[in-house]
């Protein structure tokens, strides 16, 4: 086994990596070290090598809201959105049970879907993601998974065991990567936190380690994770309550693991909550851990963009005047893990449940009080439009 340690002073490596981009001049301050372990490339940062954002976001504009005098613009409870090759978006609506086409000039094209349990039916919708092939795949909470042609006609649906379907995102045409930790399996590492599965359902390779507490229940609810992909098909998680952001191979090889230094600790904490149980109050062990990441992309550049907290902050103690932009930031990291800069979270967007990056468009969620989608473009220094 070969190591190797290396550390990067400020903005220098950053600039091999985005030679085109103007970044401050170096101050020779330690930003960053590097471990390589059995092939794997570690990194830990220390700080963002640049203070000014190596990239920015442009408002595009916002899709849908609560109470629309057109019906075809109106959402009740969207809950996510994905883009194809041809710019047309997809948003997914929970209540509705169906998936609304936007074209790439953001002009209503369609909707399929509908609730129920046959073909083109489903309940409890969760995610809606394209393939490469443009075909439409809108995944439930019980692990079904319902696959439209790209026009909305129905193709064909598949289960994956209980628990196995959570945070998917599509490889290709044909593969769906999900957190798929076994709940009801052995609390080791042989218990994976990934898998990949075909449109049938079948496993193809599973990989992963979870970090391990006590018992399968509560290491399960510790390894969540947000998932992207890019155009390699190298897929990305960033662990909801974990300092830790990796990249993996298409056959679920590890190559990059990413850290942080944190102004805060990491903890995994339970809080007993009453629940109603057939008229008998009961008592249940609710997870109170520390939020670290909460949204994963891949630009069109292959930087990786993290919506990292910045502020220790859990459910017990979240405050009544919780605002989104003092607690997230994106922070950027070059393709080999170094952590470039950091950008604000926009200020339009007030609430959301999830984003989606597909090359240089960015998408948050709002089922709450908007019901909408919010669009950004990613722009980079030189670009015609403002940078900020």
């Amino acid at each position: 086994m070969k190591k190797r340690i290396t550390v990067g002073p400020a903005c220098c490596g950053a600039a091999l990596i985005l030679a085109t981009l103007t970044i401050p001049s170096c101050r020779g301050e330690k930003t960053y070290a590097v471990e390589v372990r059995d092939g794997v490339r570690y990194v830990h940062n220390i700080r963002p090598a640049a203070e000014k954002p190596v990239a920015g976001l442009v408002f595009v504009g916002k899709i849908g809201e609560l109470e629309s005098k057109d019906p075809d613009c109106q959402f009740v409870r969207p809950m996510s959105a994905d883009e194809d090759a041809a710019g047309n978006l997809f948003i997914l609506d929970e209540k509705e049970s169906c998936v609304k086409k936007f074209g790439a000039r953001r002009e209503y094209l369609g909707r399929f879907g509908r609730n129920g349990q046959g073909p083109g039916e489903f309940q409890n919708a969760m995610k809606v993601a394209v393939s490469a092939s443009g075909q439409v795949v809108v995944s439930t909470m019980s692990s079904e998974f319902h696959v439209f042609g790209n026009d909305g006609a129905y193709v064909d649906r598949f289960r994956l065991p209980p628990y196995r379907g959570i945070s998917p995102v599509v490889l290709g045409a044909d593969r769906v990567a999900a957190y798929a930790f076994q709940v009801n399996g052995e609390n080791g590492r042989d218990n994976h936190v990934l898998a990949i599965f075909d449109f049938q359902g079948q496993i193809l390779h599973e990989f992963g380690e979870p970090y391990l507490l006590d018992t399968t229940r509560r290491t399960w609810n510790a390894n969540f994770l947000s998932l992207a992909v890019d155009g390699k098909e190298n897929l990305y998680a960033a662990f909801s309550s974990l300092n830790r952001i990796e990249k993996y191979s298409p056959d679920g090889r590890l190559l990059l693991s990413i850290d942080r230094a944190l102004p805060f600790e990491v903890t995994h904490r339970y809080t007993q909550t009453s629940m109603n149980v057939g008229g008998q109050v009961a008592l249940a062990d609710e997870p109170d851990f520390t939020p670290v990441n909460t949204g994963i992309g891949v630009d069109r550049g292959g930087r990786i963009w993290v919506l990292g907290v910045q502020k220790a902050i859990s459910r017990s103690t979240m405050p009544k005047d919780y605002r989104i932009q003092d607690y997230l930031a994106f922070e950027i990291y070059g393709p080999e893990g170094v952590l470039l800069s950091r950008l604000p979270v926009p200020p339009e967007v007030v609430k959301f449940d999830n984003m989606t990056m597909r090359g240089d468009h960015l998408f948050f969620v709002d089922p709450f009080d908007e019901a909408c989608v919010y669009e950004y473009a990613v722009i980079n220094p030189g670009d015609r439009r403002p940078f900020p």
